[in-house]
């Protein structure tokens, strides 16, 4: 039961989350119920993901447990190369650290909704609806950042905008992509449905292949080897690059002023208020999904590169060091997968 509790009574597969209890017609106590609890390690040999190193008390435990929908439950069954301990361990996370915010948000009835960005001063709370081949369709349920007005202006001032500030951003998805046109936009009961064109995903380089760049310590010095600055290249270098791109503050360079990230900008806003990390994850798909057009060298890239996705980001509590503030990031990288 406390299984089923922690995960509000909701199947923890990703993009699922159904509600697995609610009322039966059987009599006035009666419930229905699709949910079951289902192992990360198998119970007996010859049981999915079995660990013959585990005790029988851990195989039991609330720790070894995953709450699922009945369909998900049997498709974790199925596919054991894809739903490997770990990966059910971190949906398990999620789903419970999901609930949590629920919970102390208040978000109920909008649990569907998230942040999504139309540009820079447009964020809403709302959900994708649905896509039809470069078409886009959004729920608004309200505005978090801008208002009505701020999104006509935006529409009308569409061709005059620069190109890196015209975009979609959706933080459920992990994802975004640059506008095509401008949006268009209708009253739908008491929520607002934007339709967006957008322009194919941005091609990602495959992190296997990225450059050689000079290696930096945790401060972001250079490291030097044998009297010579250190070099670092491939997928050993990405997470570097990010921290580098995300400690540039928008505008901070001279050159190339509308780089860098809004991190900071968060940071003083929101604290440790739970919205904190959603607008963190926002600003990181940005800088990943937005091409950059540098005109000094006349190239178009990703600020971040390599990164398809961004699944989670999480603002880890009490690590901040100084001026530095420590984040897990959960990404789908081009040529490593998640």
């Amino acid at each position: 039961m406390h299984l089923a509790m922690r995960a509000g009574f909701r199947c923890s597969m990703r993009g699922c989350g159904v509600l697995t209890i609610g009322p039966s017609d059987e009599s006035a106590e009666s419930v229905n119920s699709i949910g079951v609890a289902s192992h990360i390690h198998a119970a007996a040999p010859g049981g999915r993901r079995y660990d013959q190193d585990m005790t029988a008390g851990a195989r039991r435990d609330i720790r070894n447990g995953i709450w699922l929908c009945a369909s998900h439950s049997v498709e974790i069954d199925r596919d054991e190369a894809r739903y490997t301990p770990d990966a059910l361990r971190g949906m398990k996370s999620d789903h419970e650290r999901q609930i949590a915010d629920e919970l102390n948000s208040g978000r109920g009835f909008l649990r569907g909704s998230d942040l999504v960005a139309i540009g820079p001063d447009i964020v809403v709370f709302g959900e994708l609806l649905g896509t039809s081949g470069r078409e886009w369709s959004i729920r608004i349920d309200h505005f978090v950042q801008g208002d009505i007005r701020t999104l006509i202006d935006f529409i009308e001032g569409f061709q005059k905008r620069d190109p890196f500030d015209s975009y979609l951003i959706v933080n459920a998805l992990g994802d975004g992509r640059q506008l095509a046109s401008e949006p268009a936009w209708r009253r739908v009961g008491k929520s607002m449905e934007l339709t967006c064109a957008v322009k194919d995903s941005f091609p990602r380089e495959d992190a296997r292949d990225l450059e050689a760049t000079a290696a930096t310590g945790p401060t972001n010095d250079f490291l030097i080897e044998g009297g010579d600055i250190a070099t670092v290249s491939g997928v050993n270098s990405l997470p570097q690059r990010i921290k580098q791109m995300l400690s540039l503050l928008q505008g901070e360079s001279p050159s190339n002023p509308k780089a860098g990230s809004r991190i900071k900008e968060y940071l003083d806003d929101f604290g440790d208020s739970p919205w904190l990390e959603r607008w963190f994850k926002l600003d990181v798909i940005r800088l990943t999904c937005v091409p950059y057009h540098d005109r000094i060298f006349d190239k178009v890239y990703s600020l971040v590169p390599s990164v398809r996705y961004v699944e989670e980001v999480q603002v880890l509590p009490g690590e901040r060091d100084g001026g530095w503030q420590k984040v897990r990031f959960r990404l789908g990288v081009e040529g490593v997968g998640p």
